[in-house]
């Protein structure tokens, strides 16, 4: 195995080394292009499977290195989120006999098999079909034919656990480059994700209005960077009171009656992809949506959910829930809107008694985590999942749920 591995790099390394591109006719670099990249699909085989067995072994820890996620990463300069999403694919892979057959064959691309990997492991009946698409589609068709397999296999309680786990992940990240240009990456649950997106683009708009009366011409992307800073400098507690994102849902009539889709069935948030239903009717919550109603190819309606709440109503309940109205709290930056008798996705109205102020991570532990809010002005009730009531109007012993 050694000898050959080292035969196979000798000549691999003379092939490139010695490549003069200059040389080539056209026709003679499209075929080469597809022989490296049928060499770099078996190679990141290879490297997965060993990778997984690495992982298996514990040989990682005679590195020194605490996990098998960190040693893959400084073995192949690689983020540490690409090895661990290498290492998930690659389990996935090994407990897919049909998968592990293409992927060892060099027919997927590394992003392809991770894509396939994630879905297919979901649903393992689904694998086939997934093959057929990554050697038949792009790759932009094969990743929302990935996302709604995945949100077909995702019960309401799958989704809230699954959008715990992102948004204990979330993350934003930030540097400096040698020329001075300022980076960000940023990692968000699909709810947050499609708001911030919505309201980016919003503002974009606004932008390039302005843009164009200025006679300025330049990128999209240049029109979206703008509106983001402005976004995020902008003085928030003065500010007119907008919905948090401008959502296009599209989703299968069927499913919505269900809760999520079944075979063909499609819940998608444009330019977001594929969801449950759980998310997509979360996010109504929050927003002003475009929900388009259908049933294979026929469009049963398009209606507009809002939930704006007018600049009157809006002043009325700043004034009155000055604060976060969780007892002893007392928050009083970046105050969400909350429906908190009748959730606004189940009908509840945009009116002062069904509304209430909340911080975020309050707002999150009541939409997700099982808390509720009840009573009201001067006697507001926190309701842990457990049923223990805290506040000024509880009837039980206060506990620990605030």
């Amino acid at each position: 195995m050694c000898e050959s591995k080292d035969s196979l790099e000798a000549a691999l390394s003379g092939l490139v080394g010695n490549l003069d591109c200059s040389l080539l006719h056209g026709a003679d670099a499209k075929i080469l292009v597809g022989f490296f990249s049928r060499l770099e699909r078996l190679a990141a085989a290879g490297k997965a499977l060993c990778a997984h067995r690495v992982a298996a072994t514990g040989a990682f820890e005679k590195d020194g290195h605490r996990d098998a996620g960190q040693w893959l990463a400084a073995e192949t300069g690689d983020s540490l989120g690409s090895a661990l999403s290498l290492l998930e694919a690659a389990d996935a892979v090994t407990r897919l006999p049909e998968l592990e057959e293409a992927v060892r064959s060099g027919e997927l691309s590394a992003a392809q098999v991770k894509e396939v990997a994630g879905a297919a492991i979901m649903d393992p009946a689904s694998t086939r079909g997934l093959l057929g698409a990554a050697r038949s589609e792009d790759f932009s068709e094969l990743k929302r034919r990935c996302g709604q397999v995945r949100a077909a296999k995702t019960s309401a309680e799958d989704e809230a656990e699954r959008l715990r786990r992102l948004h204990a992940k979330r993350r934003l990240r930030t540097w400096t480059e040698g020329d001075g240009t300022f980076r960000l990456d940023a990692r968000l649950g699909p709810g947050a994700g499609a708001r911030l997106l919505a309201a980016v683009r919003d503002e974009a708009g606004r932008v390039f209005t302005e843009a164009r009366r200025q006679g300025r011409r330049e990128p999209q992307e240049a029109y979206l960077a703008d509106a983001l800073v402005e976004l995020v400098t902008r003085s928030g507690e003065g500010s007119p009171a907008h919905p948090k994102a401008l959502a296009h849902i599209r989703v299968d009539l069927s499913a919505l009656r269900r809760g999520s889709t079944g075979p063909g069935e499609v819940c998608e948030i444009a330019g977001v992809g594929p969801v449950s239903v759980a998310t997509a009717v979360e996010l109504l919550g929050d927003s002003i949506a475009k929900l388009l109603v259908t049933s294979g190819t026929d469009v049963h309606t398009i209606c507009n959910l809002g939930r704006a709440v007018p600049a009157k109503l809006y002043h009325a309940l700043t004034e009155r829930d000055r604060c976060c109205v969780v007892p002893g709290c007392g928050a009083t930056r970046r105050l969400e809107i909350d429906h908190r008798v009748v959730p606004f996705a189940s009908g509840g109205q945009t009116d002062l008694s069904n509304l209430a102020r909340l911080c975020r991570p309050h707002h999150m532990m009541k939409t997700h985590e099982g808390y509720a809010l009840e009573g009201g002005p001067g006697a507001w009730v926190w309701v842990h999942p457990d049923g223990t009531r805290h506040g000024p109007g509880a009837k039980s012993p206060p506990g620990d749920a605030a």
